[in-house]
């Protein structure tokens, strides 16, 4: 178990917002878990060139506008929770690694009330102040749900790794009850484990936030994987050597499939192989057995996705419980109440795809290429080890063997507005509109380019499935418009639609 050196503990107690100071009288508490997709400050110290604002007169440069709108839409995804207040643990992936801590914030309580009687959109607009620009990510995400009304969080983020470690994002926990102990394990090629130890109403409750080596879908990447697994399972099964029935929970991105060892038969996968996840529920109440169940279990198979990745279905998110949270005495699972966070119109299209971070016109648009997920947990004060009855525990047989496409039907009943309109609106308004579909009625003009009269107006498109393609490439010249269901994109700098299907 490799805990931080000193200097870091001490920086880590630092940056902790509110210690002591917070408590929590629910009974009841969410935990989420949420990739925010790049969630950068504005200093322009950063190891993607999307983000270090070095052109200025590049409309799809990132900046102060592009900030607000990214911590304004992932706070209204928040607020969704706990009718409007909020979830009680976030377990964030995402948030940019602090490559310039002497301009950070020491002290986010006190950043908090500094600010008290301004907003961060005026901090980013009317009110903007030089010394703003090396605030860290964690700090203008603090200050964004506080306007938002989602209050009283203790933070603590993992520290930076070196600049040319090549390491971009850091995990962090926003939590509304106090902090115990909090430690930090290294990886290969990924962002260290942070493992977090909660005090919840005076029973323990230890988070792991993970976010495993990228490349789900390449199977030569899985043994880095297996190495990111490797060192989790080793400190779950520390945790339960000392403790069989210790309240755990692992969350964040992993970059696997909650069916991952099924769909890569031929590799050792990290997910199921090595740590263990599996959705027999009742299973993990035996010693000496499996121990870990994924939540992604509790919702029947065509719901369980967090992604959509080339037209398939991914559950890259995840949450997996111990026994622990299955007895009667401390911290418990609230059976069946996993869920992902989808919000159509905010964070979801209407084919209930994520309307991902763009960075279009001034001010930018979407949210993440993650949904979050959630879950709801209680405290118990019954008797340690006594487990609770399930109504229907999952046996964990029904996981797919292949990812489930999700994509336009022509079957599908939707509204949309005519994207027609879109013609007038100028580039540096384009960021709330990408991603999101319309319908148009148009003419095929040429295939290649492909090109497409709207109206009157002519529209770049693009056809990504081989049948609209070809559905298209018939109707090509015909005079006579036909309906088609199209998504706004952006392709090197210049719009276009991208036709999902015809209705």
């Amino acid at each position: 178990m490799n805990q931080f050196p000193a200097s870091v503990r001490v920086f880590l107690a630092i940056i902790v917002c509110g210690l002591c100071g917070c408590s929590a009288s629910e009974r009841e508490f969410t935990v989420v878990a949420y990739n925010v997709e790049n969630l950068f400050d504005v200093d322009g110290i950063a190891i993607y060139k999307d983000y270090t604002q070095d052109e200025p007169d590049d409309p799809f440069t990132y900046g102060r506008l592009k900030l607000l709108t990214k911590l304004q839409n992932t706070a209204a995804v928040l607020k969704t929770v706990n009718a409007g207040a909020g979830p009680e643990v976030i377990l964030f992936q995402e948030l940019e690694a602090d490559f310039t801590p002497e301009s950070g914030v020491a002290d986010l309580n006190v950043f908090l009330e500094q600010h008290r009687e301004t907003t961060v959109e005026q901090m980013l607009t009317t009110g903007w102040q030089p010394e703003y620009a090396g605030l860290p990510a964690q700090a203008w995400l603090l200050k964004a749900l506080s306007d938002a009304g989602l209050v009283d969080y203790s933070v603590v983020v993992a520290p930076a790794k070196a600049q040319d470690v090549g390491i971009a994002h850091t995990n962090a926990v926003f939590s509304r009850f106090p902090i115990q102990e909090v430690q930090l394990h290294e990886l290969e090629q990924a962002r260290d484990i942070f493992e977090v130890t909660l005090d919840v109403e005076g029973h323990p409750l230890t988070v792991y936030v993970n976010h495993w080596k990228s490349g789900a879908s390449s199977p030569t990447r899985e043994p880095i994987r297996a190495q990111n697994a490797t060192v989790l399972r080793g400190l779950v099964d520390a945790r339960l050597a000392a403790d069989p029935m210790a309240d755990i929970i692992i969350g964040g991105d992993l970059n696997s499939h909650y069916n991952h060892s099924i769909l890569y038969p031929d590799v050792t996968t990290g997910i199921n192989d090595v740590l263990g996840s599996q959705g027999d529920e009742l299973a993990i109440r035996e010693l000496g057995g499996v121990d870990l169940y994924n939540l992604w279990f509790e919702l029947p198979p065509e719901q369980r996705y967090s992604e959509v990745w080339k037209g398939d279905r991914g559950t890259l998110m995840h949450l997996l419980i111990t026994r622990g949270l299955y007895d009667q005495s401390g911290v418990g699972y609230v059976d069946g109440s996993f869920e992902v966070l989808m919000v159509p119109g905010l964070n979801a299209d209407p084919l209930g795809r994520p309307l991902e971070w763009n960075f279009a016109g001034e001010t930018g648009g979407g949210v993440t290429d993650h949904f979050p997920v959630a879950a709801r947990f209680s405290v118990g004060s019954g008797v340690a080890g006594e487990f609770v009855e399930l109504e229907t525990p999952s046996a964990g047989d029904d996981a797919l063997d292949f990812e489930m496409p999700l994509g336009y039907l022509p079957t599908m009943d939707l509204q949309l507005d005519d994207g027609a309109f879109l013609v007038d609106v100028g580039d540096e308004e384009l960021g709330p509109y990408v991603g999101h579909l319309y319908q148009v009625n148009a003419t095929v003009l040429k295939l290649r380019p492909m090109t497409i009269d709207v109206g009157g107006d002519q529209w770049a498109a693009y056809a990504p499935d081989k049948a609209v393609y070809a559905q298209l490439k018939e109707i090509k010249g015909a005079e006579a418009p036909s309906a088609m269901v199209v998504k706004l994109g952006i392709w090197k700098g210049k719009r276009q639609f991208v036709v999902e299907g015809l209705r």
